[in-house]
């Protein structure tokens, strides 16, 4: 797990003592990022690096146009709407056009949850790395749909992996990446949340109540 210590945070950030435990009381920051180790000066907090960098790149981002309650309900799971069209969904840059025809086929519906959306964003996302062709895309992500519905939340970070001459996916509390032999060559990893907050934030109109 890649973490960043309580104190180069707030050094590379620029952001106070006070400013980022406001931000944890507000929920603009999940309280499971403020992980607990013992360390040789006594017990020290750390932080996902990835996710908290970003976040708080968001935060200052947005603090300016919104207040902290307001930023609270964008970021947070949450106040999402209920579904999202897939006529809505062909302005989200974040998701492949070609991954929206195999939408209603894999998911059972013609509009989606918001985490379904991120699923979906996540799995483009993955694919542009990666270099996946349409077919390989649409074929993982419908064999990511069993495993990221048995988590049922963004807090999750997707690990997409190559083995037996195909792409798999699977999912992990965030954050806490996955461990493979030699065997199994580790392609990619997404934060579905980090998905969540640059979607939620670039498309306040589509999707937060």
């Amino acid at each position: 797990m890649n973490l960043i210590s309580k104190k180069d945070l707030l050094a590379i950030t620029g952001i106070s003592y006070g400013q980022l435990y406001r931000w944890k009381r507000e929920r603009l920051i999940p309280e499971e990022w403020f992980i607990k180790q013992s360390a040789y000066t006594g017990q020290e907090t750390f932080f996902p690096r990835e996710q908290i960098l970003s976040r708080i790149k968001s935060i200052l981002d947005m603090k300016d146009l919104y207040s902290l309650e307001e930023l609270a309900k964008i970021l947070s799971p949450e106040t999402s709407v209920a579904t999202i069209s897939l006529k809505d969904l062909e302005e989200v840059d974040e998701i492949d056009k070609r991954i929206l025809s195999v939408l209603p086929e894999v998911f059972g519906k013609e509009s989606f949850e918001f985490f379904e959306v991120a699923l979906t964003a996540a799995i483009s996302q993955a694919a542009s790395k990666i270099g996946l062709s349409e077919k390989e895309m649409k074929e993982l992500l419908r064999r990511s749909t069993f495993g990221a519905r048995s988590k049922k939340t963004t807090n999750v970070l997707c690990t997409v992996f190559y083995v037996g001459e195909e792409y798999h996916a699977v999912f992990s509390p965030n954050p806490a990446p996955l461990s493979f032999d030699s065997s199994i060559e580790v392609k990619e990893q997404l934060s579905l949340s980090e998905i969540t907050d640059t979607i939620k934030l670039k498309y306040k109109s589509l999707f937060v109540k």
